[in-house]
């Protein structure tokens, strides 16, 4: 499937679909290739990979996306994200995850504290960071790595020097 999404024309190809359906529902041959200024050629060889990847399903010559094994990829590859390696597949704090990376913070002390060591596991524990490290590895657990970097901090998972200097704290440490 990542194959056949390495090609910027397949890319728009699929966009366009996932739009004309939006719009008119399952889409042709003629009109997707008017949208994106393929000849019928090209554009059946293009749908040709995206039918086969299962991005799209043809049915009587209209198209349509199936954007489902998109889903399916997202939670695969969360598994290799950073906290998806630190977090069980089976923990309950995976409901505050999404693809793998924190979206909303746990309201619970108990969930907040245990998901605030998981990031502090992402921190290695045998030397000092400077803020532009710890923003870099938690940039891979979240957006907001200043507020997942201050709760850190505020629990006292790491200990803060001056503002620039980070070390998870030693009852941390694996």
């Amino acid at each position: 499937m990542l194959l056949a999404l390495s090609n910027g024309r397949r890319l728009a190809i699929l966009h366009a679909v996932v739009e004309l359906n939006a719009q008119v529902g399952p889409v042709g041959l003629a009109q997707l290739g008017e949208r994106v200024g393929l000849d019928a050629r090209q554009l059946a060889k293009e749908v040709v990979r995206l039918t086969e990847a299962g991005l799209l399903r043809r049915d009587q010559g209209a198209l349509t996306a199936q954007l489902g094994p998109l889903g399916e990829l997202g939670e695969a590859v969360a598994e290799f994200t950073a906290l998806g390696r630190t977090v069980p597949p089976d923990s309950p704090l995976r409901r505050f995850l999404t693809h793998g990376r924190v979206t909303d913070l746990p309201k619970r002390p108990e969930d907040l504290a245990a998901l605030a060591a998981a990031l502090a596991d992402l921190l290695p524990a045998d030397r000092t960071l400077t803020e532009a490290e710890v923003n870099e590895l938690l940039g891979q657990a979240g957006d907001d790595v200043a507020r997942l970097r201050r709760l850190l901090v505020d629990l006292g998972l790491v200990q803060r020097s001056g503002s620039a200097q980070y070390r998870r704290s030693a009852a941390v440490a694996s």
